[in-house]
């Protein structure tokens, strides 16, 4: 039952990184985002949710053919969430390595799986005409690349193993959106 949830949850997570990378920004923010994500980033959305609910699948088959599934449910009950409530660690990580799959398949990270600006810049910015947005996805992607250099100098091999860089992609994505509603003026509707 857990896997099944962290589908669905990874499912609406892909559908909702479509709707973040293609919402309209409001006429009162200083940018202007694409009407909608290029067709070429909606096929490696799918592809890569279909590599995550497959490997996703395949844990579940291993935890239930090796008699252990007791040990790894959870013992408490999953109370009805509100949409605004944040994702549990679990929903992170698989969100994260989605966006890592994505960062991957678009050149976005290095071989270490760790961001890099052009390759961030040119997943963001792909069919943008706003000059005042790119330049709020560049300045948002410097930013958020910097705090995640600080945090791979803290540690001991100064390089991420593979639940980490799903954690970093997730955080990425996090701070480039937020930024770039900070430097675009658009207000946060979490925030009214």
């Amino acid at each position: 039952m857990r896997g099944n949830y962290s589908l669905v949850v990874f499912l609406l997570f892909g559908f909702g990184l479509l709707e973040i990378y293609c919402q309209k920004q409001e006429t009162s923010g200083k940018c202007r985002a694409p009407d909608k994500a290029p067709l070429n980033l909606e096929i490696i959305i799918n592809i890569c949710q279909e590599e995550i609910k497959s490997a996703l699948l395949q844990e579940a088959l291993d935890i239930l053919n090796d008699g252990t599934l007791e040990q790894n449910t959870p013992s408490y009950s999953r109370s009805k969430r509100d949409a605004d409530e944040d994702l549990s660690n679990e929903e992170r990580r698989v969100a994260g390595c989605l966006l890592q799959c994505v960062y991957k398949k678009v050149k976005a990270v290095d071989e270490t799986g760790f961001p890099v600006v052009d390759g961030l810049m040119k997943l963001y910015n792909e069919g943008v005409q706003d000059r005042n947005y790119y330049m709020a996805t560049l300045s948002a992607v410097r930013h958020c690349i910097s705090i995640a250099q600080q945090l791979k100098q803290q540690q001991p091999s100064k390089s991420f193993d593979d639940g980490q860089t799903c954690d970093l992609a997730y955080e990425m994505f996090e701070c480039v959106s937020e930024k770039i509603e900070e430097n675009c003026g658009v207000e946060n509707k979490s925030n009214n």
